[in-house]
């Protein structure tokens, strides 16, 4: 390219994080020669020399028609008109339990949200997938017959990456967490039918913190990292043994943190597994969620990594053991999961997408 190249990067509309940012920094890397533009909010902090662009400013839908590479983690503005060089890197942002896009059958959000992604998946060149899994789930639920990069997600590249422990350090340490304790994320997902006021979702309050943090070792802490579209936060210090972290930037440096993750029908099962971490279910609303919320790829009993357990009473039980004797080990079931949906997460995810998408149009 005789004019320098450009790329501009969305990640849930203004914040630097997930995947794209890590394609960037690794494409800072291997490729200085791209000038990068982020979506970004004025307050989120980028680093040197990438540019920062204002959703649905004058800039934004100059760059949209005008880059070479957009990259991003979620369908972009329904204002999107696809410029002629530009090419479209969807990363997403989680491998499905749940069902998406045209496999929803209860969608109690209406059908806007349904028309937008209708129109962003036509535009769609690459889209990247972390295993066959997730390829047959992306395929059925955006309509998507376009290329697909199985490379795994670039956002668990640093999961398995040389400064794994020195962010595990730098991150407890952060929060005030002593040496030696065992640290619970829980990251739930939301609810669809758990609207907020002022807008949003609400967190149902099924977990009884004060409950857990009693039944458990004075040594456990609590982190609780809501889902971003839940405006519920968590109340009371609790002694400080639990934390809210719903704003922490990066949920992988909070799994790095953690000993254990809590979860129940969120991607973020997938992405600790990378971990080798115990896994907790906390699937207090099973039969709801699956029935009359969202219908699931697969039968959850069967697909789970790790104990289910529907009252805070059980969970304490399931921390308590996945902490004794040292700490549980991955047994077979989990380990079949780490090979069905995680087969490529060897901390070279970045570089596989610079390789097959961005290497070929900058050399």
């Amino acid at each position: 390219m005789s004019r320098r190249p450009t790329a501009l990067f969305e990640s849930w509309r203004g914040r630097y994080a997930d995947s794209p940012r890590a394609v960037s920094e690794r494409l800072a890397e291997r490729h200085p020669e791209l000038r990068q533009y982020w979506v970004a909010h004025d307050d989120t902090v980028l680093p040197d020399g990438v540019h920062r662009v204002r959703r649905h400013g004058p800039e934004y839908f100059a760059r949209l028609v005008g880059s070479d590479f957009l990259v991003t983690n979620d369908i972009v503005s329904r204002h999107l008109v696809k410029g002629p060089r530009v090419t479209y890197l969807q990363t997403w942002h989680g491998t499905p339990l749940k069902a998406i896009g045209w496999d929803e059958t209860n969608v109690l959000y209406g059908d806007a949200h349904m028309k937008r992604m209708a129109r962003d998946t036509t535009k769609w060149d690459v889209l990247i997938s972390p295993s066959p899994e997730c390829t047959r789930m992306f395929r059925s639920g955006f309509r998507y017959d376009g290329e697909v990069i199985e490379s795994g997600y670039p956002r668990n590249d640093v999961l398995r990456s040389p400064q794994a422990t020195g962010i595990r350090q730098r991150v407890r340490a952060e929060l005030g967490i002593p040496d030696g304790a065992h640290v619970v994320l829980y990251a739930p997902t939301w609810r669809d039918d758990a609207p907020a006021d002022g807008g949003g979702f609400g967190d149902p309050g099924a977990l009884d913190v004060a409950e857990l943090l009693s039944r458990t070792d004075d040594d456990t802490y609590l982190l609780v990292r809501m889902h971003s579209v839940v405006t519920t936060r968590l109340e009371g210090d609790h002694a400080g043994r639990a934390l809210d972290v719903s704003n922490h930037p990066e949920i992988a440096e909070l799994y790095l943190a953690a000993d254990a993750l809590v979860s129940d029908y969120s991607s973020a099962v997938y992405d600790f597994a990378v971990t080798g971490k115990p896994i907790i279910l906390f699937a207090y609303d099973l039969e709801h969620y699956r029935t009359g919320i969202r219908p699931m790829y697969f039968e959850y009993e069967t697909w789970a990594p790790g104990p289910i357990v529907t009252t805070t009473g059980d969970l304490a039980d399931a921390v308590g053991d996945a902490f004794a004797d040292g700490g549980a080990r991955p047994d077979e079931t989990y380990r079949r999961f780490v090979e069905r949906f995680c087969p490529h997460e060897d901390g070279g995810a970045s570089d596989r997408v610079i390789d097959a998408v961005f290497s070929p149009r900058l050399s």
